[in-house]
């Protein structure tokens, strides 16, 4: 009898290892999906496609952003007072954009993971609009009048970086723009490989 009952218990074993297998397996094929390398290699080559694009683009506008200002100044002198205002509309517009070249990827089995910068100004102007001076006894010089639109640009990128490009509204630009970019690039190509995106943290 005891062969017999080691024969089935050999049997018994078999049958619930095989059905143990095929429960398991959708399992096992995600968990090997999500851990293993991309063993078809669709990732990889997808991977490299991206980065040979982006180096060759550089940089990516995502937004414009346009404020109207008021530049106002003036300069007194000793024992005279008031020597010299201006007040100056203006406009001021910048580009917003990411420097590709700061892109980090990730591959992760069938799933490419961009890690995306935070968004910088690409370039950007201040155009004055319209300028009212009294300046009889300090005339108002192109130089200063330079120094004058310098300094305040230098003001308007401060508050663009501050008010614009840490929001929300950049951010999901950014994605915006990033996404409809990869998909001009890879068109067919990223057929069953899933790019996705992430924020680099703040420094």
């Amino acid at each position: 009898m005891k062969p017999f009952f080691r024969w089935l218990g050999k049997i018994l074993a078999t049958a619930l290892c095989i059905v143990l297998i095929v429960v398991l397996l959708p399992y096992a094929s995600k968990l090997a999906s999500a851990v293993l390398p991309d063993l078809s290699g669709a990732a990889l080559n997808t991977s490299l496609l991206l980065s040979h694009k982006m180096e060759s683009s550089a940089r990516l506008e995502t937004g414009i952003v346009e404020d109207e200002g008021i530049l106002n100044s003036t300069t007194n002198a000793m024992f005279i007072g008031q020597v010299q205002s201006v007040t100056m509309k203006y406009l001021y517009r910048a580009s917003i954009g990411i420097d590709l070249s700061k892109v980090q990827m990730n591959v992760r089995g069938n799933t490419i993971t961009l890690t995306l910068p935070h968004p910088e100004i690409l370039n950007d102007s201040i155009t004055p609009q319209q300028v009212e001076k009294d300046d009889f006894w300090y005339p108002l010089t192109e130089e200063r009048r330079q120094k004058l639109l310098d300094d305040e640009i230098t003001l308007c990128r401060q508050r663009c970086l501050s008010e614009y490009a840490a929001s929300q509204e950049a951010w999901n630009n950014t994605v915006a723009a990033m996404e409809n970019t990869v998909a001009g690039w890879l068109g067919i190509a990223k057929a069953g490989v899933t790019v996705q995106y992430e924020q680099a943290p703040s420094n």
